[in-house]
């Protein structure tokens, strides 16, 4: 690099198999938003867990129907 870098980004993508079933991945995505404040205590990156970050242009893979499962009863719309 010739100039110092001003930005640093960290993603924080939960990866599934697609073979997942919708009722697991969508219970694993609501403890993670639900119980969101014991992550942070744990680890002060969890803050940054936010359901208004959840786009679809956010992630790389899609996301597992259990969780736009999740996210849709919350009103965040991915697809």
């Amino acid at each position: 690099m010739d100039v110092d870098n001003k930005q640093a980004t960290v993603w924080n993508i939960l990866v599934a198999h697609e073979s997942m079933s919708e009722k697991e991945a969508y219970a694993i995505v609501k403890t993670v938003f639900e119980k969101r404040d014991d992550l942070i205590a744990v680890h002060k990156e969890a803050a940054n867990f936010k359901l208004e970050n959840q786009k679809a242009a956010a992630s790389p893979i899609p996301y597992h129907p259990g969780a736009v499962k999740y996210f849709a009863e919350r009103g965040i719309k991915i697809n």
